[in-house]
């Protein structure tokens, strides 16, 4: 969207050097925001659902380093630490590292690793979670 919508003289500049991270970037992405997503849907209540996700969508986007780098947080270091504790933040990270090489972000293997841990252990409760509710 960013590549259309823009504002003269400022289009993006985006190149991909490497697309197998790029592509391994997304496919975690994905994966982790599917087993967040069965995670929240088997453990939450669906009247409760509506409130809660424009709760988390809201908290998730501003301090997910959507609209930011996660290393101009460095200032605020507190806030910076506290923001690990967001998902979106590594999805974030992992696709400004391989769209935007030349701005600050996070190591390519820091997010990479909390992708891979995240994705595995939330994929696990969730998993967990959803056999427990089919079988009762």
């Amino acid at each position: 969207m960013v590549w259309l919508v823009h504002a003269p003289g400022n289009a993006p500049r985006a190149h991909i050097d490497n697309w197998p991270l790029l592509l391994t970037t997304l496919v975690l992405s994905a994966l982790l925001a599917s087993a967040l997503g069965l995670l929240l849907g088997t453990t939450v209540d669906a009247s409760a659902f509506g409130p809660l996700l424009g709760l988390l969508l809201a908290a998730a986007t501003m301090l997910g380093c959507v609209y930011y780098p996660w290393t101009a947080l460095h200032p605020i270091r507190w806030v910076q630490v506290l923001t690990l504790a967001n998902p979106l933040v590594y999805m974030s990270e992992g696709l400004r590292a391989n769209l935007t090489p030349s701005t600050g972000h996070m190591p390519t293997w820091a997010y990479l690793t909390a992708l891979t841990l995240g994705t595995a252990a939330l994929g696990y409760l969730a998993l967990r979670r959803f056999a427990r509710r089919v079988q009762t």
